[in-house]
């Protein structure tokens, strides 16, 4: 069976990881709890229920969920590997929250080419408009122009996300200000007013008037330009953040 290492009587400072089952070499399907790599100090006081996430290895890579094909070559997705063969589960790729147990579950669909999940009926619209860029303290819900004096102004968020499969496709996880995380996918075409029509379909939009950011604290200019695409905003596979 698979090697099972124990820590006995771990520093209260020391990060720690639990891994039960299966290591991700193995054939068919396997299931693997793993925890995620988190500073002891850290972890949340209230038991968390696990979580279940489905990782299914393709003859051409590998997908999350009912994320986009990923390749094995691309550096950018070692870490990713890596860190699951080591029964750490990244927060940044599997949603979850700090110190909550995940239960892997693994495909191996090696023989296969990587097939897309079929897609899910859109929802209907269901959150109140936003005044574009979301910087004004009004609660009018009428499209107008951009914060800053820009005489530019653009149709209201959508209040449907549709895929073009046959087009490039990236996953962008989006933080709300009530901590809710999502993550949606999107084609690199599509562009940052679709990020703002989706969390507005999703009901976690709220009423009031909100900004998106990349990163609130390094960079805190708002994500104001919603008629910029994902590709052109560099956001492909990015994590965007919702702030006042």
């Amino acid at each position: 069976g698979p090697r099972r290492e124990e820590t006995e009587e771990p520093a209260p400072k020391k990060t720690y990881f639990t891994g039960i089952g299966n290591r991700l070499g193995s054939e068919g399907e396997s299931s693997t709890q793993v925890q995620q790599q988190v500073p002891e100090p850290s972890r949340t006081p209230e038991a968390l229920e696990s979580v279940t996430r489905t990782l299914t290895f393709w003859r051409d890579g590998y997908s999350l969920e009912d994320g986009p094909l990923m390749s094995y070559t691309d550096p950018a997705n070692r870490e990713f590997l890596d860190a699951i063969s080591n029964g750490i589960a990244p927060l940044r790729y599997l949603n979850v929250r700090p110190g909550q147990p995940v239960e892997m579950k693994v495909l191996k669909r090696m023989d296969e080419d990587y097939k897309a999940p079929p897609k899910a009926p859109p929802k209907p619209f269901e959150g109140a408009g936003n005044r574009l860029g979301g910087m004004t303290s009004s609660s009018s819900t009428t499209p107008g122009s951009f914060p800053g004096g820009s005489s530019q102004a653009a149709a209201p968020p959508p209040s449907r996300l549709e895929i073009d499969e046959s087009k490039p496709v990236t996953r962008i996880q989006i933080r709300m200000a009530d901590g809710t995380r999502m993550v949606a996918r999107f084609n690199l075409t599509h562009t940052v007013n679709d990020i703002r029509g989706f969390i507005n379909a999703s009901g976690n939009g709220g009423s009031a008037p909100y900004s998106l950011f990349t990163n609130p604290r390094k960079d805190p200019n708002p994500l104001d330009n919603v008629l910029l695409t994902i590709e052109e905003a560099g956001l492909a596979n990015a994590v965007v953040f919702q702030g006042p």
